[in-house]
Parts: structure tokens; sequence; C-alpha cells
């Protein structure tokens, strides 16, 4: 029976949808690939011995590498990331800049979470270490967060200073000074610690993003045969 479509906008439209849905289905997989890249190399980087700042140096992808540094805390720059929980309490994240010899610029050491305290007007008291220590962890990109406003509160400046994300490029610019593109967080058994815990380095896993690209197939499908079936007009053909 001939086949003739109905309204061509319509079926342009569909196109255009299901093409859509075609390309979120790829970027799903696409994802999935990352996600499952990103956790070999997690567990790979992890269970290796802790590098040197000298083979440190001859890597270009640093992150997730474990690392010994030896220098000295900057107790006068603290970071308190704001809104952290840890085993139900509600708290900091403490971030100390540290000068590591080998290193140009200061790095910023995540040393784990404290309690916000009786009040938020009141910050806590954090011990300072002046000695030079030596330190063991991991290296990470900062926690990343959507936000809209700056990154600290405060005007003028009051160390510790609370922030509400790390941002480098702006705290570079807040302390006049460049810093190591990526944190160090510290082994929580190390001295220098407070109570911390390494995170699992997804949340999503790369199994949920294929489940995900098969629902955008599926829609991709589903469409094409309704555009199908319900935008065709049956020819007749006349009898003389």
């Amino acid at each position: 029976m001939p086949y003739k479509v109905k309204n061509w906008k319509l079926m342009f439209l569909g196109v255009l949808c299901i093409c859509g849905f075609m390309k979120l289905g790829y970027w799903q997989l696409a994802r999935a690939q990352e996600k499952e890249i990103l956790l070999a190399n997690f567990a790979k980087r992890t269970e290796a011995p802790p590098l040197n700042v000298q083979t440190l140096n001859n890597i270009s992808e640093k992150r997730y590498y474990r690392i010994t540094l030896t220098g000295r805390f900057d107790n006068q720059h603290i970071l308190l990331l704001d809104n952290k929980t840890f085993h139900s309490q509600v708290g900091y994240e403490i971030y100390t800049l540290f000068y590591a010899t080998g290193i140009s610029t200061p790095i910023l050491i995540d040393r784990g979470f404290i309690p916000i305290g009786i009040s938020r007007q009141q910050l806590p008291t954090l011990r300072p270490i002046t000695n030079p220590v030596t330190l063991t962890g991991l290296l990470d990109l900062p926690p990343t967060y959507f936000t809209l406003g700056h990154t600290h509160e405060s005007f003028p400046l009051h160390w510790p200073l609370r922030v509400a994300f790390i941002d480098l490029p702006q705290l570079t610019t807040t302390l006049h000074t460049p810093l190591f593109p990526y944190i160090l967080r510290i082994d929580p058994k190390n001295p220098a610690a407070y109570p911390l815990e390494w995170q699992q380095v997804t949340t999503v896993s790369s199994v949920r993003h294929r489940a995900y690209a098969l629902q955008w197939f599926a829609f991709a499908l589903t469409l094409l045969i309704l555009c199908i079936v319900l935008n065709r007009d049956h020819v007749q053909k006349g009898v003389t």
C-alpha cells in the first residue's frame, strides 16, 4: 500500500527529537566509559606506593596518585569549608596551606572534619603545627559545587576563613599567590589529620549510565514508531 506523509513539519520535528534522544544515549555511554576509566585509575594509583616530588613532576595527570611531601604548614591561612557532615555531625572540612619541598607553589591540604561547635558565630579552635612535617596523602581535584556567590562571606578577611566552596583561581586572587592545581587528602592516620575518610570517587556508576543510555535509545525507538504510524496518509487508488 502506498505511503504518504501527512505533515512534513511534524515529521521533521519528530526526527529532530529522535536525533536528540540518540545523542543523549551516546553521551551516557561516553560517561559510562569515563567512569570506568576513572575507577580503574583510582584503583591502580591508590594501590601503588607513594610517589616522591621528583617522580610526580614528570606526570601530567596527577589525580589519584599517592604522594609523600615534606614541608611546613601555613598556620595563618586555614580554610573552613562550610556545610560538611561526618558521621551525622555538622561542621567544617579543614584545608591548610602547605609549603612542600620541591613544589614551587603552596598546596591545599585536606586535613579532615571538625564539628561546628556551639554556634556558627564562634569558629572552632585549631591546633597549630609549627615544625616541619612529612605528609602522605592522595592528590585530587577540589570538591565541585554549583554556586552563584563568592568563595567567602566576610570582608575584610578573618582567618581561619569560612568558605562555601574551594575555588582555586579565586583563592589565588585572595591570597595573592598561585596555588598547586590539586589538593592533597591527607592520610587519616597522620598526626596532622582530623577525622577523615577517603570517599568513593564517583556517585553514579557506569552501570547506571548504561541504563540511562538504554532508556534514551528506547525513547528514540518509540518515537520513531509513533512517527511512522501516526503521521502517514494512505493513498486510495481510484477504480476506472
